[in-house]
């Protein structure tokens, strides 16, 4: 009997340790996953965030229309200004104190009308305009840019930390938030041009980072092709479209690995197959020399990548 009891007593200590080890492997492992999904929201976070200053840097805006709304003011009056003057004119034929009644009903009309004649309607006037590329004339708005470049500011001690957990390379992360303090130099001096080479510095960090943060090739490649399109968007107003060239051909290789990836979901090759087409088409941009069909075409393949993500 004693011989049972000792079999049920290592049995149930088996159990027990059977089932603590499960609930700690499965709240380890959710664990995990949260804290990985916190990193990934963390990088895309920085990474739109330096895609959006590119794009307001020629004033472009992902989305293909804008809601405008203007304030109508409009004026009424209750009342006719001739209805006053009528009354007036009976009561100073009664005498003077039919007169001075008059008078004070004179003041009260006049003050009525005064009254209604600063009454206003206040209507709202909806406007649907498109974000069109070819008929952007718009200055660049340096305000809305250094706003961002605040707002950033705030999340990147949460983010480095982050950063660090994931075994990252400590010099990369370093240098990136030192290239930061220099890219808010340039803002804060309204230099387009340094800006935009500045953010290329920055954004080459983004696939250095991805290759930690994401386990799937996709993303990974999406990342590292966009760096190079943006070092040729960067270039634009230098017009060096030789350089322009050279980084749409490291992009189209980069991104060519996912033609021929087992790995990518075959739902999704349609997408990809189309974007490599488009990230050709931009060859045409630079051999025509032509800034604002390269931002049309730079604009439709990023609308693109954003869906396939």
């Amino acid at each position: 009997m004693k011989k049972y009891k000792k079999f049920a007593y290592i049995f149930l200590i088996l159990v027990i340790v059977v089932l603590s080890f499960t609930v700690y492997a499965t709240v380890s492992k959710d664990t995990d996953k949260i804290e990985k999904e916190k990193r990934i929201s963390e990088f895309e976070y920085l990474e739109s965030e330096l895609v959006d200053i590119f794009n307001e840097l020629n004033n472009i805006q992902m989305s293909n229309y804008n809601v405008s709304v203007n304030n109508i003011t409009s004026q009424t009056k209750k009342e006719d200004e001739g209805k006053s003057n009528s009354d007036s004119e009976k009561n100073q034929q009664g005498g003077q104190q039919s007169g001075a009644s008059s008078s004070n009903s004179q003041n009260e009309n006049q003050s009525s009308n005064t009254s209604s004649d600063s009454e206003t309607k206040q209507q709202k006037e909806y406007t649907l305009k498109r974000n069109a590329i070819l008929t952007n004339n718009e200055e660049i708005n340096w305000d809305d840019i250094k706003n961002k470049i605040e707002i950033v500011y705030s999340s990147i001690p949460t983010i480095t930390l982050d950063l660090y957990k994931y075994n990252i390379n400590q010099d990369d992360i370093l240098n990136f938030n030192k290239e930061f303090d220099n890219l808010t130099v340039v803002i804060k001096q309204n230099n387009k041009q340094d800006s935009l080479i500045q953010l290329s510095k920055l954004y080459d960090f983004m696939p250095k980072f991805a290759q930690s943060i994401y386990d799937d090739d996709l993303r990974k490649t999406i990342i590292e092709t966009k760096s190079n399109i943006l070092k040729a968007y960067s270039k634009l107003d230098t017009d060096n479209w030789n350089d322009i060239s050279n980084d749409i051909k490291q992009a189209s290789n980069a991104y060519s690995k996912l033609l021929t990836n087992p790995n990518i979901e075959q739902s999704k090759q349609y997408d990809i197959s189309k974007i490599y087409v488009m990230i050709n088409e931009l060859q045409n941009a630079v051999q025509v020399q032509d800034k604002q069909i390269f931002l049309i075409k730079y604009k439709n393949i990023l609308e693109e990548m954003n869906v396939i993500k």
